[in-house]
């Protein structure tokens, strides 16, 4: 009876520590996740998602900017806090009067532009400084953040022009730290796995779901699968009538899983769209179930990264190594 007595009052020694321990876990949870200063806005306009990312995150957006919104996932985020005038394509080719119209209506003279080697890679003649022909004349003061040189270099042009410069170097600290973090979390030797990354959006007026396979040597190749010594499978799943457009192609079934036995399936975008066609395609096409990473359950939802939130790249990495070493 003692003996019986002692375990029930170990069991619920536990049961209270655990309790216990989830509530400070909970608390710190919502310390750190607690309500943040609002960014300051300044009266500029800038161009190029990665100078906003950078901006952002040294507190401070422009009243508006230009920003590749399928690429940059803050920018839905912060919709109500800067006006969006469309991408840095868009600004040029479609809608050339925008920037200098708002500047115009919004008494704004200061425009600064994002400069990058590589500012796209699914369309390389884009150039967020494409729109300096249509700002000269109309009394603007344009102004550059470079990022040929290094993230870190960036950071310290942009806070430099937004009087920020107190707040560089901890922006700086804090990226390194979270990359060597990120890094320490690499596997030691390289992984090997095929992986299939498939993007997914849910309609939910009708619930139609639309899937895209992230095509090889893209943005999800460079950052992410690289540094596991992972590969790209998703060009298996490719027809001779696919046609790739921003990196990505449509597929409309899901059984050329078979062919390209992914060890690994990435689900970015609307994820509920993905599950609900692999579900169909597995009870259309039982043979999918030997597919290893639909056999392991090795299937996860993460976010894409396209080299625009550069700021938050160490954090997006870990999510992927973890998933993708498990």
């Amino acid at each position: 009876m003692k003996s019986f007595n002692k375990q029930n009052g170990m069991k619920t020694f536990a049961i209270i520590f655990i309790i216990v321990l989830g509530m400070l876990f909970l608390f710190c949870q919502s310390a750190e996740a607690g309500p943040k200063k609002a960014p300051d806005r300044i009266k500029a306009i800038m161009v190029g998602d990665r100078l906003v990312d950078v901006a952002y995150n040294l507190g401070v957006l422009p009243e508006a900017m230009s920003v590749r919104c399928c690429m940059w996932p803050m920018c839905k985020q912060l919709l109500n806090a800067s006006q969006v005038l469309g991408c840095p394509k868009c600004i040029v080719d479609r809608i050339p009067n925008i920037v200098p119209d708002t500047a115009k209506k919004r008494g704004i003279k200061r425009i600064i532009i994002e400069k990058h080697p590589n500012f796209c890679i699914y369309k390389p003649k884009v150039k967020p400084a494409n729109i300096v022909p249509l700002l000269e004349g109309k009394g603007l003061t344009i102004e550059y953040v470079d990022f040929s040189h290094g993230l870190e270099s960036a950071i310290r042009q942009t806070a430099k022009l937004l009087g920020r410069q107190s707040k560089a170097e901890a922006l700086i600290n804090r990226y390194n730290k979270a990359m060597a973090k990120a890094k320490r979390c690499l596997p030691k030797e390289k992984l090997g796995k095929k992986v299939v990354i498939i993007n997914g959006t849910y309609q939910g007026s009708t619930g139609k779901t639309f899937l895209r396979i992230e095509a090889a040597e893209g943005y999800s190749d460079k950052y992410m699968l690289e540094p596991l010594g992972c590969v790209n499978v998703g060009d298996s799943l490719k027809s001779s009538k696919s046609k790739v457009d921003k990196g990505h192609f449509m597929v409309r079934k899901l059984n050329g899983l078979t062919r390209a036995k992914p060890d690994v399936i990435i689900m970015t975008g609307q994820s509920i769209a993905v599950q609900k066609a692999l579900a169909a395609a597995v009870k259309m096409y039982p043979a999918l179930a030997e597919v290893p990473a639909i056999k392991n359950l090795a299937i996860y939802s993460l976010p894409f990264y396209g080299d625009s939130s550069v700021i938050e790249y160490p954090a997006i990495l870990r999510q992927w190594i973890e998933a993708i070493s498990f």
